[in-house]
């Protein structure tokens, strides 16, 4: 496969549209989310990925699932996964 697996851990924006005292505005944060999948393209402003997909036999077009578009400037770490094939 042409793709390759990735361990992504990158922050998420995180809302609250309920009422918060100053000390818990000052002391709310961005989750820090992590996703293994594979990346599908990637360039300076953003990261591409899936971690599903499936092949039409008769088209042999490729069809995507579980898909992300990450802003670089939100990713923390990307560290390839190196799988072993059975």
């Amino acid at each position: 496969m042409k793709y390759k697996k990735y361990r992504i851990v990158f922050l998420d924006p995180t809302g609250d549209s309920g009422w918060q005292s100053e000390k818990e505005l000052k002391e709310f944060t961005p989750e820090e989310c992590v996703i293994e999948a594979y990346v599908y393209s990637k360039d300076k402003k953003i990261v591409r990925t899936f971690a599903s997909f499936s092949i039409n036999k008769g088209s042999k077009e490729i069809t995507f699932a579980d898909t992300n578009v990450i802003p670089r400037a939100c990713i923390k770490s990307m560290r390839r996964i190196y799988e072993k094939l059975k």
